[in-house]
């Protein structure tokens, strides 16, 4: 089942046949706020990926720095990561930017410092909202929240296609950790039913929200 569903993220993602390049000089111009998605390579991103039924996989808030444009994101801890190396650390190089329609600077630099307030937050494996943690997309969704400008749908684990083999066997081999069991709950079909009664955010969420503008995107769809 693994080795199915690796080659068929690598059909999907490689029918164009060659890795995409690219230099921050040939974007359209870009402002702080503006949100980056891109499809990673991981077990959990795939895992991630078949519950949301998206190659919006990982994203991050683009940053304006004297160095140039940079991406606070969730990774192992929050942080940011110059633009250009996060693109290229992407499958093919494949990324998309969305932007929030009509924002003021001062709302755009409020997003900025509202996420940075998170550096150093360690990765939230269990895509839980619990304090003291941040995945990817809760990161976004918390920073514009925080600036006051509501970002996506927030969702139940159980609205997303969460029963594949693959994220299944992902969940049980965590799951006495995940916080809705941790401590409490002794059998994993237990703990399972509690997770997807648990909310989330995603990637594709974000991206569907009607206040975001696409303004790049170099998908081969």
């Amino acid at each position: 089942m693994k080795r199915f569903l690796t080659a068929l993220f690598v059909v999907i993602l490689c029918y164009t046949g060659y890795l995409y390049h690219h230099d921050e000089r040939a974007l359209p111009p870009l402002q702080n706020g503006d949100i980056i998605f891109q499809t990673s390579w991981t077990n959990q991103s795939i895992a991630i990926g078949l519950a949301s039924t998206s190659l919006f996989i990982h994203t991050g808030i683009i940053k304006q720095t004297p160095q140039g444009f940079s991406v606070i994101e969730a990774g192992d801890h929050v942080h940011d990561t110059p633009l250009i190396p996060w693109i290229h650390r992407g499958i093919l190089s494949r990324f998309s930017i969305y932007r929030y329609a009509g924002l003021q600077p001062e709302q755009t630099a409020r997003i900025v410092t509202a996420a940075t307030a998170y550096y150093g937050e360690p990765y939230n494996m269990y895509f839980s909202f619990e304090k003291g943690s941040m995945y990817c997309s809760e990161l976004v969704y918390t920073a514009y929240k925080d600036a006051g400008i509501p970002l996506g749908k927030v969702e139940k684990i159980s609205e997303l296609n969460i029963n594949n083999r693959f994220t299944k066997e992902i969940i049980e081999t965590r799951w006495h950790n995940y916080p809705a069991c941790r401590d409490h709950v002794t059998n994993f079909e237990q703990c399972y039913n509690l997770i997807l009664n648990g909310d989330i955010i995603t990637p594709s969420s974000l991206a569907h929200d009607a206040h975001l503008a696409r303004i790049f995107d170099n998908y081969p769809w």
